[in-house]
């Protein structure tokens, strides 16, 4: 599901399709729906959330760690992370922090629009540390948008956003335009890097851990790699690509990811000592809590100002909301707000 079969930071190509995927790993087509519908009953695979990139509205992004003490403080971290304006995403991590810490933290992206706004949400965030401690932040840095975006773009990233599994055709209708012209703005949405689709994955329900692997030298990463799979040999070693600058300690020429069966929490904390243990690897962290946690508030709010500042004087389109009525909508999670908002 990965551009080029390589595990990617910004995600996947939401336009690959079953027979394609059934030619790249050599199986049927009714094997690969088979596999897809096994995925979704037992909670593994839940569809695509959708990450637009900040860089869309001129806007930087960074990151930073918030130590937890066990994976249900993380979850209710999580949770209140809702609540912090320019928040776009987090998820809990497993391993050996940068500061030598062994546990649990909260990895949190946030917009970085000022260094003002980044202090205050700093301040805010250290409030909901364990240990009142925060690691970071990095710098991490999407690839840039190759383009500006126009009035009719706005619109179907809008609808793209608020329902990122449905069919091109149903968007296409809610948007008022063709299928065909919903499908190209949405492509060159993707190919310029305005939006990335990333799937709701839970590791845990297939007893596994993804791991992230960082080595010392970049001449070390063949050995950690054929050392990991001599200790498990049902491990499935991949290589990252996006992963320059997201933080001092990724770097492509000396990480990789790998999937490790792994059948409980317990297991996935002996598995980080474990292959932490391995000759030239420097840092080995797991994703330990289910899927990548997305925060729309911010993105949807900055859509809303654009499509309010943009949709004014259109031949058959309905009267224009007021700004504030427009964003209270695009922020809205229920489904009817959000078809209404496309709308």
């Amino acid at each position: 599901m990965y551009p080029g079969g390589v595990w990617s930071w910004w995600g996947t190509d939401p336009r690959i399709t079953t027979p394609e995927i059934a030619t790249l790993v050599g199986r049927e087509r009714t094997a690969i729906w088979a596999r897809f519908g096994h995925w979704k009953r037992i909670g593994f695979w839940d569809g695509s959330e959708i990450r637009t990139n900040p860089r869309v509205f001129g806007v930087d992004q960074v990151q930073l760690e918030i130590p937890v003490i066990g994976p249900a403080q993380g979850a209710e971290v999580l949770d209140q992370l809702a609540d912090v304006d320019g928040v776009l995403g987090a998820w809990v991590l497993f391993g050996m922090s940068l500061h030598g810490r062994e546990g649990e933290t909260v990895r949190v992206s946030l917009a970085a629009e000022n260094a003002k706004r980044v202090n205050r949400r700093i301040r805010i965030l250290r409030g909901l540390s364990s240990t009142g401690d925060l690691e970071g932040p990095f710098r991490d840095s999407p690839p840039p948008c190759l383009r500006p975006l126009t009035p009719l773009d706005w619109r179907v990233l809008a609808a793209v956003i608020a329902n990122p599994n449905s069919s091109p055709g149903r968007l296409a209708r809610l948007v008022g335009i063709t299928p065909k012209t919903f499908s190209y703005h949405r492509d060159l949405l993707i190919e310029h890097h305005a939006i990335f689709y990333h799937p709701k994955l839970n590791w845990s329900k297939l007893e596994c851990a993804f791991l992230l692997l960082c080595c010392r030298e970049s001449e070390d990463v063949g050995a950690v790699r054929a050392e990991l799979q001599a200790r498990y040999p049902a491990s499935i070693p991949m290589d990252l690509k996006g992963g320059e600058g997201i933080s001092p300690e990724w770097d492509d020429s000396t990480c990789f990811a790998a999937i490790v069966p792994a059948h409980s929490p317990n297991a996935v904390h002996e598995l980080i000592r474990d292959v932490s243990g391995i000759p030239g690897a420097r840092l080995v962290r797991a994703d330990t809590a289910g899927p990548e946690r997305l925060y729309f508030d911010w993105v949807n709010c900055q859509v809303a100002e654009r499509i309010a500042a943009t949709a004014g004087g259109v031949p058959g389109r309905a009267p224009r909301l007021g700004s504030r009525k427009r964003i209270a909508l695009v922020a809205a999670r229920s489904t009817e707000s959000r078809e209404l908002t496309a709308h």
